[in-house]
Formats: structure tokens, sequence, C-alpha cells
């Protein structure tokens, strides 16, 4: 499969993605905010990988004060764009952290802004500390794994068509997936190894 992944004005695109795809004989081209719109036609699906905080206007809420990172507005457009042209293509669309909720939001979801100071969870190192790892649970099987963990943010109530299809042991959602379209995104990173992304790729061709 050719993929179209996107990056961020912030930082460029880490190559642990592409690498990832590649290692499962797939290939990939990233698209920054501004650049001239890609021919959809060329790829096969989409990724949304990990990034910046979305703009929490995108989800009816209020900055939260002190416990936001730096919003991106120009990758918040580009993504939302490319996420609806590639449903209505009928092409697959994955998410990767930020994935996650970039979907979940474009769908009518929302988010929790700070897992820390909203709901007393931290799934987050401290800077320049070893990467955090947790239990995800897996709907409809008795498969649980260790996955690492990055973010600050998660999804709270998910939007229209989405099933959540994995939970960390202190009940945050971790993983979901659209009932009949082929949307798939988790919260952890398998592009760094670990539970991989063989799991978010599962299904569909």
């Amino acid at each position: 499969m050719r993929f179209l992944l996107t990056g961020g004005t912030i930082n460029p695109l880490k190559d642990e993605y592409l690498n990832a795809l590649a290692r499962l004989g797939h290939e990939g081209d990233i698209i920054y905010p501004r650049e001239a719109p890609s021919d959809m036609r060329l790829y096969d699906a989409l990724l949304l990988p990990g990034g910046a905080d979305i703009d929490p206007a995108r989800f009816n809420a209020a900055l939260l004060p002190n416990h936001s990172e730096t919003v991106d507005p120009a990758r918040d457009g580009l993504e939302f764009a490319l996420f609806e042209r590639f449903v209505l293509l009928g092409k697959p669309v994955f998410g990767i952290c930020r994935g996650i909720q970039v979907i979940n939001v474009a769908l009518g979801g929302t988010l929790w802004q700070d897992l820390p100071s909203q709901c007393g969870r931290v799934h987050a190192s401290a800077e320049g500390s070893p990467p955090q790892t947790h239990t995800v649970f897996l709907t409809g099987t008795p498969q649980v794994v260790q996955t690492n963990s990055y973010h600050h943010q998660a999804v709270r109530t998910t939007g229209k068509g989405l099933q959540v299809t994995g939970r960390s042991a202190d009940g945050v959602i971790e993983a979901i997936e659209h009932q009949s379209l082929p949307i798939r995104a988790v919260q952890w990173h398998p592009e760094k190894g670990g539970f991989g992304i063989e799991y978010l790729l599962e299904g569909i061709d």
C-alpha cells in the first residue's frame, strides 16, 4: 500500500513512521501544511501521526489554562480536510496518538485536554525520563498487551460511528475503529516498536 502521511509546522515528521511501514512492505509520502495538495488517487490510505495538541475550539471547548501544549492550527486544517477527502473516497484512514484524536474530533467526538489535571491519570513521563508503558485491554479478545505511553490527552466521548476497541487499565480509551468505514486508530506509538503497527493495519487491505 502507498500511504499519505501528514507532518506539522513545529517539527518534521520522524523517520520512524516511514520505517515501520517499510518493514511491512508499504511506502509513504509526507505532506506538510501549506504545501500543494497531493492527488489523492495516488494513495491507498491516509496515516495521521503524532504531534501537537488540536485546537480545542474544534470540539467546542476553551483552551485549558496551563495544561495544553502548543497547538498547530495549520496542521489541524490540513488533517481535517484530508480526513474528509479520504472518507469521501472510501479509502482507509489510520491514526496514531494525535491521529486518534483528529479522527475522533472530525467525527464529532471530544477530548480530555489534560489527563493529569482533569482525570488524575498520568500517561506520559517527565521530560528526559524513560517512556512509560502500560497495559491495554483489547475488546473482543482475551489479549492483553503492553504499550508505550507518551500522551497527556485522550478521547473523551467518541465520535459518530466509532467504537472503543481498547482501554488502559485505568479506563482511558486507547484504540478505536469505525463500525462500517475502514478507520482505525490507537493512542500509543506502534511505530516505536513493542506492540507494533501490525495491529493498527490489521484487516484492512
